[in-house]
């Protein structure tokens, strides 16, 4: 297993469906937990526009799925001095 390759892949695909929606954020680097028996790869994204939050969320569930077992979670940040926006997190979970 290439993990580099992996977290790259995982990158792009993120940043690529953010763009398909036209959000801002940009995701920089996914984190990788190296485990005996698995390697788990967490991710997180910031998605401001609420309505494309359930499209978001079924793309990156399709479009990782693939690498290994995925959990996709959401929650809703309100910081006081910026705009609202959902954490959209995802760890992919690859047996070594």
């Amino acid at each position: 297993m290439d993990k580099d390759a992996i977290k790259s892949e995982l990158v792009d695909k993120s940043n690529n469906i953010l763009t398909k929606y036209n959000e801002p954020d940009v995701v920089e680097e996914v984190s990788v937990m190296n485990m005996a028996a698995k390697t788990v790869f967490l991710g997180s994204l910031r998605v401001f526009n609420t309505e494309v939050i359930p499209n978001v969320i079924r793309d990156l569930e399709k479009d990782l799925k693939g690498y290994g077992e995925l959990v996709v979670r959401d929650q809703k940040v309100t910081p006081c001095c910026s705009p609202s926006y959902t954490h959209i997190s995802f760890n992919v979970t690859v047996k070594n």
